[in-house]
């Protein structure tokens, strides 16, 4: 043990310097539950996915994460338009933000309409070539970009029941487990770069 935990320094600096994220850290493990209210139904849809992830795989990527965002805030190229999932701001920064574009709208007699969407699946539906190209028209350090289009080949997620293991290869999306929500979060907001551009 103390021999793997000496190596694991090396191993991730290795790993960020060549861009290889390595494939044993790739398989999640697809844990159905249930929706609160959803019990009697035999709608597909009323199990959410949980995905637990290798720890090496989570330390991995929350150094890749940090990096990338170091990069993003470094150069400033997040709009200030985007609230979620960005340090020091939150909901209610959103709300006002908009209360305060209504009322100069107002101030000047102009009418203004406001949409609101929540996007319906919008982890599970993540492009991958969408957020490597965001990254590469971002300027992303070169091994951060190969160490995140590493990340996102050859993944496979295994889902087990108590007769059945099923086992698929996994083309989009991004995982949402409690612990590596940050990682996918941030990879959905760097996805998002391009169509938020900074104003």
């Amino acid at each position: 043990m103390f021999t793997v935990c000496g190596q694991c320094p090396s191993l991730h600096a290795e790993g960020l310097r060549q861009g290889c994220f390595p494939k044993i850290w790739k398989r999640v493990t697809a844990i159905p539950i249930i929706k609160p209210g959803k019990e009697d139904t035999t709608d597909p849809s009323k199990y959410r996915p949980i995905s637990l992830i290798n720890v090496g795989g989570k330390v991995w990527g929350k150094l890749l994460i940090n990096r990338i965002m170091h990069n993003v805030y470094t150069n400033d190229l997040l709009s200030h338009n985007q609230f979620g999932f960005t340090p020091k701001k939150s909901t209610t920064d959103a709300a006002m933000a908009a209360k305060e574009f209504v009322e100069e709208g107002l101030r000047q007699g102009l009418i203004t309409i406001l949409v609101s969407l929540d996007v319906q699946g919008a982890f599970d539906a993540a492009w991958w070539p969408g957020i490597l190209k965001t990254l590469q028209d971002f300027n992303c350090p070169r091994n951060l970009f190969y160490l995140t289009k590493s990340y996102f080949s050859q993944r496979t997620a295994v889902m087990t029941t108590n007769t059945l293991q099923v086992v698929r290869d996994v083309h989009r999306g991004l995982a949402a487990d409690l612990d590596f929500g940050i990682f996918s979060a941030t990879l959905y907001l760097i996805w998002n770069l391009e169509n938020n551009p900074k104003q």
